[in-house]
């Protein structure tokens, strides 16, 4: 649990996604779904976006942090932190060279994507670090990881997060129920800003579940109810109800599971942000393509409070809360 204090915000939210479309049907054409067109598209997935040699992962982050970062106002020198955040070890590091050496293979595994993008972006005043080992909650981490820093060394004023996870060609594109797509974000965390300002965090891991593809069937019975204890631990620090929660900022994943938690928790529906078309579960980025879209529609008064959760393997479940 974090402590409620004030002074760091999100002053720069962007979220993207690959703009090639794949519809159910042609996934399940191509093998990479495991339930019918029609149950997935009862449980509200339409598509998923893939990466492909027309817009590579690569492109994919520099859009994001691009666009961050101008929201943010910030030049590249200002960043004073770099936290890149993939839940997929592959997203990690860069291609490896199919040319390269057996010696050459094993120093590949050490050409990581935080320093090409510092590199490439010119971000030479920021430090760099990484986040991993935490599913689909590792963006989460990784702002949890920022706002420590800024929040420990006064010095620094602007942290960068960036998250991205892009499939292996070819690999199932359903993952318990959700169907995947490729997406990227990147989140400006700023000192003495108040959009987005941070009021509370919490956070239950559960080692039993470490390995999802033998736990599936637990995963799915433990998910509502870890997920409601979470949120009400949050709520409970912080002296609320779930009638003090304006805005709850989702994820993509089904529908009907976001509404059975908020009816666990006793958060009213009509406080779930919609209005995007389905796009599919992005593992670490969808929560912030949602937050991207609510900063622009400009529909939220000032001051209310935003619910952000999610669950990630390994099993980790998250949730932070915001003042808008």
């Amino acid at each position: 649990m974090t402590a409620n204090t004030g002074g760091v915000g999100l002053s720069g939210v962007a979220g993207v996604l690959p703009p090639r479309q794949h519809s159910l049907g042609e996934l399940a054409a191509a093998g990479l779904l495991s339930s019918t067109p029609e149950a997935l598209h009862a449980i509200g997935f339409e598509r998923a976006h893939m990466c492909d040699a027309g817009y590579l992962p690569e492109e994919m982050v520099l859009d994001a942090v691009t666009m961050a970062l101008g929201e943010a106002g910030l030049q590249a020198h200002e960043v004073d932190l770099l936290v890149w955040a993939s839940a997929r070890p592959e997203s990690h590091v860069r291609p490896t060279d199919p040319g390269a050496t057996s010696s050459g293979t094993l120093m590949q595994g050490f050409r990581y994507n935080s320093a090409w993008l510092q590199h490439t972006l010119g971000l030479h005043n920021a430090e760099v670090m990484g986040v991993a080992q935490q599913g689909c909650t590792t963006m989460f981490s990784a702002l949890r990881v920022a706002r420590a820093v800024l929040l420990a060394e006064p010095g620094r004023e602007h942290a960068l997060c960036v998250g991205v996870d892009v499939l292996p060609p070819g690999a199932p594109r359903e993952i318990l129920y959700n169907v995947i797509s490729d997406g990227a974000c990147a989140v400006v965390v700023s000192r003495g800003c108040s959009e987005e300002r941070w009021l509370g965090y919490r956070q239950l891991s559960r080692g039993y579940y470490w390995d999802p593809s033998a736990c599936g069937p637990e995963i799915v019975a433990g998910y509502f109810p870890t997920a409601k204890a979470v949120i009400e631990q949050l709520l409970a620090d912080h002296a609320l109800g779930p009638g003090d929660v304006d805005v709850v900022v989702p994820t993509g994943v089904s529908r009907p599971s976001w509404e059975i938690l908020l009816r666990l928790v006793g958060i009213p529906e009509d406080r779930l942000h919609q209005g995007l078309p389905s796009f599919g579960h992005t593992i670490t980025s969808d929560t912030f393509i949602y937050l991207q879209d609510l900063r622009r529609c400009g529909e939220v008064r000032r001051g209310s409070r935003l619910l952000l959760f999610t669950y990630g393997f390994g099993s980790s479940w998250c949730t932070l809360l915001l003042e808008h």
